[in-house]
This record gives C-alpha cells, sequence and structure tokens, in this order.
C-alpha cells in the first residue's frame, strides 16, 4: 500500500508533466538550433555573392562618348555570371534543405499537437486516480472500522 501510495505521487505530481514538457522543447530546440545554423549558413552565402556581384559590375555611362575596353567588359560579364551561377546552385542547394527541413517542422508541431492531447489525457487520468485512491483509502478506513467494532449494532437506515 505505502509502495502504491509513492508510486501514484510520484506519476501524479509535476515532475513527470516537468520531465515531458522538459524532453519535448529540448527536441524543438535542436531542430531550431539546427534551423538557425542553416540559416546563417544561407545568409552568409548570399552576403559574399552580392559581394562578389558588387565588385565585378561595371559601371558604364550611357551617355556621352563612353569607351570601354572590350576585354575588361567581357571579363567582368564573366565574372557577373559566374557569381549567378555559383548564387544559383547555392540557392537550389539550400532550397532542398528548407524543404526538408520545412517538412520535419511540420511533422513536429503535429507530434507536438498530438503530444499535448496526450499530456492532456495523462493529467486527467492521473486526477481520476488520485480520485479514486482517495475513495479507496476512505472505503479501507471505514472497513477498519467496521471490523474492530463488530458487535456494535448498525443503525438502521430505514428507521
Amino acid at each position: 500500500m505505502v509502495k502504491d501510495v509513492h508510486r501514484v505521487e510520484f506519476l501524479q505530481g509535476p515532475p513527470l508533466i516537468e520531465w515531458l514538457i522538459l524532453v519535448l522543447s529540448q527536441l524543438k530546440i535542436s531542430y531550431l538550433e539546427e534551423w538557425a545554423l542553416l540559416d546563417r549558413d544561407h545568409s552568409s552565402s548570399m552576403l559574399g555573392a552580392t559581394e562578389a556581384l558588387k565588385a565585378s559590375t561595371l559601371r558604364l555611362p550611357v551617355v556621352g562618348k563612353a569607351i570601354a575596353d572590350i576585354q575588361n567588359l567581357k571579363d567582368a560579364v564573366g565574372s557577373a555570371v559566374d557569381v549567378m551561377q555559383a548564387m544559383a546552385s547555392s540557392i537550389c542547394s539550400l532550397s532542398s534543405k528548407v524543404e526538408e527541413t520545412n517538412s520535419v517542422v511540420a511533422e513536429l508541431v503535429k507530434v507536438t499537437a498530438k503530444e499535448r492531447i496526450l499530456l492532456q489525457q495523462c493529467e486527467d487520468f492521473l486526477s481520476t486516480l488520485a480520485a479514486m485512491q482517495v475513495k479507496d483509502c476512505s472505503l479501507r478506513t471505514h472497513i477498519l472500522q467496521l471490523n474492530r467494532f463488530p458487535t456494535r449494532q448498525q443503525p438502521n437506515k430505514y428507521m
């Protein structure tokens, strides 16, 4: 009986619910940290590509008699195209990672919703169990009292 009381106290108390919440939040935090790393990599890649594109851009006057070295112009345009191709491959690579992460986050949202429902059910069951335990203890006490004084006449309910 004492072991059962301690087990019920452990199960119904806040430590179980707090433990479940802690585990769930640690899972969410790990996914968010992974997302932050992915976002940081993407941002630094885009910043580098933007800077490289700015560095290779030629600004030509469009009025007057503009003169440009054809080879330098060809090199600048080629460099800009190379940077844009690198950006495109980076974006494609990150796009698949973002889609994968997005599906994982969507799954995590579904699991979290289900777990909230299960936690609520667990809380309801534990409350019911605690009420049943109180009722059980009360009935056992009543039985002990009845067994202790068997000679005493029980009052008639119908009088």
